[in-house]
């Protein structure tokens, strides 16, 4: 495994963390591999850090290409730096794609909170669409967004028929971003006809990541919780193919 850093040039402080697998002919028939790349939450002041290289060993684990962005964040930020630093580390990708393994057509994002936000605008509005999206408890509606980030967009009226598919966790006692985000957005995808999977869990405080006891304590949130890693994988082979058995997804054009 090779773990790299860059600088990137769209914003200050804004950098993107590599956790690539090595090419190896033990690695039978596997030549490219999906890539996730992780936005973490944090307000749009901060990179929350559970939020970060947690999320992306775990897909790291599960054969993915991960990388870590860590956005341009703070007080006197305005929309859409946070963007355009996603395009930025999308295009530092693909140009490395060949020398990284990456399959260009299953590049993915997965976002947190206000990381949340920034994944599904890109999923709606960026030149660079994610062949999949994965929100956990995300921000959402322009209400909530606004106390975070002004000029920020609202996810439902930017969804269209572009829009990526999306798979999103929250909870229902989430007392920081209301459940009401995850609601709003799935009706705007339902109208759209956007293919989507959503688990709504019964309670767990805002901020859960991963829940491995590693990253926090996890005694208050529902035994199905920490599961979420898991079913987001699988439903990730079934949007974008399982890269394993060298199956293409009919839905890779999205």
């Amino acid at each position: 495994m090779k773990i790299l850093s860059y600088t990137l040039s769209s914003g200050s402080g804004v950098t993107l963390t590599c956790y690539l697998h090595d090419k190896s002919p033990e690695y039978w028939g596997v030549e490219k591999r999906p890539a996730m790349l992780v936005l973490p939450g944090g307000g749009y002041r901060y990179c929350s850090d559970r939020e970060a290289d947690p999320v992306a060993l775990c897909y790291l684990r599960a054969g993915y290409q991960a990388f870590v962005l860590r956005y341009s964040v703070g007080e006197d930020i305005k929309w859409p730096a946070p963007m355009l630093d996603y395009e930025e580390a999308i295009e530092l990708i693909k140009s490395s794609s060949q020398e990284w393994q990456v399959d260009e057509d299953r590049i993915c994002v997965v976002g947190f909170s206000a990381g949340g936000h920034l994944a599904a605008a890109c999923a709606c509005l960026s030149k660079y669409r994610p062949a999949a999206c994965i929100l956990g408890y995300p921000v959402i509606t322009k209400e909530t967004v606004s106390v975070y980030l002004e000029n920020a967009p609202g996810i439902p009226e930017s969804v269209s028929e572009k829009t990526s598919p999306i798979f999103v966790f929250s909870s229902r006692t989430d007392s920081t971003v209301p459940i009401d985000n995850t609601i709003r957005l799935l009706d705007a995808l339902t109208k759209n006809n956007i293919p989507y999977e959503s688990h709504i869990y019964a309670y767990a405080n805002h901020g859960f990541t991963t829940c491995d006891s590693w990253v926090q304590n996890r005694s208050w949130i529902c035994t199905r919780t920490p599961d979420w890693v898991e079913d987001s994988i699988e439903w990730l082979k079934d949007s974008i193919g399982d890269f394993n058995e060298g199956k293409v997804s009919s839905r890779k054009n999205w």
